[in-house]
């Protein structure tokens, strides 16, 4: 096989591996780490993910901190969708 049509095929499999891992913001702050700490694991059913909570220390601070933003907003999110408390005594 030349390198030519090994390169194609690498990316033909690393590029819907990284769209898939990350979205948004993510997915540029984090592209680095997939490929770097993540590269050789194969995509689909969470194994990225998986990939990337073993090696959570070893991230990037821009990884991170896109990590943390989405967890924010994934919290308010949830919190939103929540139906309003019952203030005490007005039950």
């Amino acid at each position: 096989m030349s390198s030519r049509h090994c390169v194609l095929v690498a990316i033909g499999v690393f590029v819907p591996a990284l769209a898939m891992a990350q979205s948004g913001p993510m997915q540029g702050a984090c592209a680095g780490d997939v490929k770097a700490l993540c590269g050789s694991v194969e995509p689909g059913g969470g194994h990225i993910r998986e990939c990337m909570k073993e090696h959570r220390a070893e991230l990037s601070d821009g990884c991170k901190q896109a990590l943390a933003e989405r967890r924010q907003e994934r919290h308010r999110g949830q919190s939103s969708d929540a139906p309003p408390a019952t203030p005490k005594g007005d039950e």
